[in-house]
């Protein structure tokens, strides 16, 4: 018995010598640059030797810049076979160094580098201030070669890529929106049209008429040799473009890695980014910003698609773009935005009463939407939460209240855009029960109630008296509810719609204010007059806009 058990106890000891490996240190290298903002930026997918005489070690670093192996105690030269590059500079490293201990941590950096300047060609210099690619230079001569592309369904950013009016931007900004436009500026918007689109490589080619645009410029296209890539890892990348609700900014990056159809970066890729253009430190675009994944507690990383995928439609397509789009301005949002003072002056008003921007026509459901009245409303609802807690708390009633008004309008939202001066309109259609599932229910009183969509929304129009009022956005999103608990199951998709006007779009002198919405179910629209009380809420609601206008058109004069 004694004998059986030597054998396996032998071998878990072997195993356990052999997994310490007590003659080998853990190395964690880490490969970080510093740019000439201050902005720490890791080196991925570079190269690293660590070289004691004869024997010598490779190993590449990871999207985060760090690459970690095991090696036997000892000295060592670090080395890059490839220098890393950032800002014009050239980076490498020739590092002794001697490890030993349980683990050792080295770290390459801009101190310990060699550097070099990296001349640039003259092609890639032409039309640059220096060869050093300056942001402030870039930002100023490329800015008026991107716009704001707007469709139905929210925006993105677009580039115009010749003088005839063509720009490119990715396929999944534009959809299926039977509405798209762009915008240069805050005061320059103008229809456009689509001429082609590639959904499996996500670029979309659209036409607008320049003559509305007269400061409008082509972005200058990287286009290089067959087989090369635009762009190597560790290079440094900025783009222009249009996230959140800001319009025009650029941000910088670097190049984490190199795909056959896709550039992969570290540069920060929000909402209202996607189909701008992603420039080179030469200021040649070199692929369009498509999407951004969120990394837990880091910045992650951004795809952009290369910009050889775009040029293949872009010159198959570009005779098509015979007749230009109407170079009429749209409606813009005021250069004005709704004062933070006056929302703070809808909270000393009466008791709130929301119905009057609440309507129900036909199979739709209407809200008005104005500034003061959704800011009045958030501050309702957490008011109301802290009743709630409160009665949960009343040991702690002392500190509720004492609160501060944290919650309060901020001044830097007017410069964010957090509150622009307009008046929406959101149309929703109604649910209701089929028959067989009120059937059903007539037979059991545990029976659940299935809901589906009446219909979906498809346009709609508003009227002030006989005039249509033109919309600064026709918005036709998409909306999924799904609901199951014992009282009611509801799995359906539809539209709803979301249009924003301005601010005078509903006034006492209309008269008569309508609406005439449309639906899938019929060609004839449902008609809604806007009654007196409503029409008199939302016009109040604009008086601190007004005031603030005019005031502004005064300071102007000065």
């Amino acid at each position: 018995m004694i004998r059986t058990l030597r054998l396996p106890l032998l071998l878990f000891v072997c195993a356990l010598a052999v997994q310490a490996r007590p003659d080998l240190v853990k190395v964690h290298v880490r490969v970080i640059l510093v740019d000439r903002d201050l902005n720490q930026k890791p080196v991925p997918f570079l190269l690293v030797s660590l070289k004691s005489g004869a024997k010598s070690v490779e190993v590449k670093t990871g999207l985060d810049g760090t690459v970690e192996t095991q090696i036997p105690p000892g000295k060592y030269t670090i080395t890059t076979p490839k220098p890393a590059e950032l800002g014009g500079r050239s980076f490498s490293w020739s590092l002794p160094v001697t490890i030993s201990g349980a683990q050792e941590n080295v770290d390459l950096t801009n101190d310990n580098a060699k550097s070099e300047e990296i001349s640039t060609p003259p092609s890639a210099r032409a039309g640059e201030s220096s060869g050093t690619g300056d942001l402030t230079e870039h930002f100023k001569r490329l800015k008026n070669t991107v716009v704001t592309v707007v469709s139905e369904s929210g925006h993105g950013t677009g580039f115009f890529v010749d003088s005839k009016g063509l720009l490119l931007t990715n396929q999944h900004v534009v959809g299926n929106s039977e509405y798209l436009a762009v915008q240069f500026d805050r005061e320059h918007k103008i229809a456009a049209r689509l001429i082609a689109a590639d959904p499996q490589k996500d670029v979309a080619l659209l036409s607008v008429n320049l003559a509305a645009l007269p400061n409008a410029a082509p972005a200058p296209l990287s286009r290089a040799a067959s087989g090369k890539p635009p762009v190597q890892e560790g290079e440094r990348v900025f783009t222009i473009g249009s996230p959140l609700t800001l319009d025009k900014i650029i941000t910088t990056g670097i190049v984490s890695k190199v795909e056959p159809h896709t550039i992969i970066s570290d540069i920060n890729i929000n909402p209202g980014n996607s189909g701008g253009p992603l420039f080179n430190a030469a200021g040649q675009v070199i692929g369009l910003t498509t999407f951004g994944t969120r990394g837990d507690g880091g910045p992650g990383v951004s795809g952009i698609v290369r910009i050889e995928e775009a040029l293949a439609l872009l010159e198959q397509n570009r005779a098509k773009a015979t007749a230009a789009p109407p170079a009429a301005l749209l409606p813009v949002e005021p250069l004005t935005p709704y004062p933070v003072e006056g929302l703070k002056e809808t909270l000393k008003g009466d008791k709130f009463d929301p119905r009057p921007y609440y309507l129900s026509a036909g199979d739709f459901n209407v809200a008005l939407s104005t500034p003061p009245f959704d800011y009045r409303e958030e501050e309702e609802r957490r008011l109301a939460a802290e009743r709630v807690h409160k009665k949960r708390n009343k040991k702690n009633e002392q500190s509720t209240q004492n609160a501060d008004d944290s919650d309060a309008p901020k001044q830097w939202e007017e410069d964010a855009g957090a509150h622009p001066a307009v008046l929406g309109i959101y149309v929703m259609p109604q649910a209701k029960e089929g028959f067989g599932s009120a059937l059903g229910r007539s037979f059991s009183v545990n029976a659940t109630a299935k809901l589906k969509f009446k219909t979906d929304f498809q346009r709609m129009k508003l009227f002030c008296g006989s005039k249509e009022v033109e919309p600064i956005h026709p918005g036709r999103v998409p909306v999924t509810v799904s609901v199951r608990n014992q009282a009611v199951r509801m799995d359906d998709s539809t539209y709803k719609g979301v249009y924003l006007f301005s601010p005078d779009a509903v006034n006492p002198e209309c008269g008569v204010v309508k609406l005439a919405i449309f639906s899938s179910k019929s060609e004839e629209p449902v008609i809604k007059i806007i009654d007196e009380k409503s029409v008199q809420h939302v016009w109040a609601d604009f008086e601190a806009f007004r005031r603030a206008e005019e005031a502004s058109k005064i300071t102007n004069k000065h």
